[in-house]
């Protein structure tokens, strides 16, 4: 009495179960990559239905980029068990030839690896995306964000060369804010007229070309104090990425112009509204009272 399952090859020649064994390995896979792709295109489909946003589109990248990652795995796995099945599963050769597949690969995709998965992070969390004025480690200069792939962020500096980074190396983001930053500079001194010049002269330095200040410096306001003394403060907006170049080159011409009758050194504040009613709301829900606006 013949007490075979129906799933038993065993009668068939061993070349014919090889093939069939082969067969079903690449069917499995198939339906995994079916079913990873239908899973990301209904996750991308959600992330895009909150609307066509940046931070939308990184997630949807993000996503694909993982699928694509849980893809690569399993083509893997199917290459090794086909290797194992056509050597044999129990013989020496399938066991040291799935192992020294394991093992190039492991060693080929250790950095490829290491680069998708921070690459993963960038993209998901939005630390920064194409077109961003951005420094990415402190031995790199700053840069345009041209391309930010799964693997690799290429950066544009502002001298027109090209900086390939990989992923896995970018420890941290300075994204710079888009647009001009409202910067104020506070000084203390006994002769206004010596600050008017120092601005003066700042606005015609810069004035022809290259980096240059968003607006012309202007002194918004000027008190009068005790013992002769002046606080003056000077409004300037300036290009994302260049408040300390633009604010040190107008705090060296005061200090130039007003020599000895300058007061400790100019105090620079960033005039950015936003962080400033985020600061007030913090400072209240602590129950501290907020700085006053004189």
């Amino acid at each position: 009495m013949n007490t075979s399952s129906p799933t038993d090859v065993s009668w068939l020649p061993t070349w014919a179960e090889v093939v069939i064994s082969v067969g079903v390995i690449v069917l499995v896979a198939a339906i995994c990559i079916w079913i990873i792709h239908l899973i990301e295109r209904r996750s991308v489909a959600r992330v895009l239905r909150q609307g066509e946003t940046v931070r939308a589109r990184q997630r949807g990248t993000a996503i694909g980029a993982l699928a694509t990652g849980v893809i690569y795995l399993v083509v893997i796995a199917a290459v090794v068990a086909v290797i194992a099945v056509i050597f044999g599963a129990n013989s020496v050769a399938a066991i040291s030839g799935s192992a020294f597949v394991l093992l190039v690969l492991g060693f080929a995709t250790q950095r490829l690896l290491a680069d998708v998965v921070s690459g993963f992070f960038i993209l998901f969390e939005g630390q920064y995306a194409v077109g961003d004025l951005v420094v990415l480690d402190p031995t790199i200069p700053m840069g345009i964000v041209e391309k930010a792939s799964l693997r690799v962020t290429v950066l544009r500096t502002l001298s027109g060369d090209t900086i390939y980074l990989p992923n896995s190396l970018v420890k941290g983001a300075h994204r710079f804010a888009h647009g001009e930053r409202d910067v104020e500079v506070g000084v203390l001194c006994n002769e206004v007229d010596a600050v008017a010049r120092a601005v003066s002269d700042a606005a015609t330095i810069v004035a022809p070309g290259g980096v240059r200040f968003g607006s012309a410096p202007l002194i918004t306001r000027t008190d009068d104090l005790d013992g002769g003394l002046h606080w003056v403060r000077i409004r300037v907006d300036v290009p994302p990425g260049f408040a300390e170049m633009m604010t040190g080159l107008l705090i060296d011409l005061i200090r130039a112009r007003c020599g000895d009758g300058l007061h400790g050194d100019p105090i620079v504040a960033d005039l950015d509204r936003d962080v400033h009613a985020t600061y007030r709301k913090v400072l209240a829900g602590a129950g501290s009272p907020p700085p006053s606006d004189a």
